[in-house]
């Protein structure tokens, strides 16, 4: 299981839409730049259902890419679990977060 040996990380923020609601999703990589904490933020009020979601997903997704040495494995058991529209995409955040790190670690376009 993946520890951190220190308590500052590489990060990347990106920001996403889903249904008229904005996000940002914060990567952070382990030493070996393999993504290890995804934080999810909304800008919706704290306490509000969707910012709540925000956060259950993000503990979600952090603590599966931590499970496994390699966090590719994890990647490919989420996009497979997540639903998807009729065209292939993921109707979820979740799902949109998988997709994006799976075609690249670090959010590039």
């Amino acid at each position: 299981m993946y520890e951190p040996t220190n308590n500052r990380r590489i990060g990347v923020t990106r920001r996403y839409d889903l249904d008229n609601n904005k996000f940002y999703v914060n990567v952070q990589y382990d030493s070996l730049m393999l993504p290890r904490v995804v934080k999810i933020f909304s800008d919706m009020k704290s306490g509000t259902q969707f910012h709540d979601m925000c956060i259950d997903l993000s503990l979600n997704i952090t603590e599966r890419l931590q499970t496994r040495k390699n966090p590719q494995r994890a990647l490919q058991v989420m996009a497979s679990a997540a639903p998807r529209r009729s065209d292939g995409t993921a109707s979820t955040i979740q799902g949109i977060i998988v997709d994006e790190l799976i075609k690249s670690y670090y959010l590039e376009n």
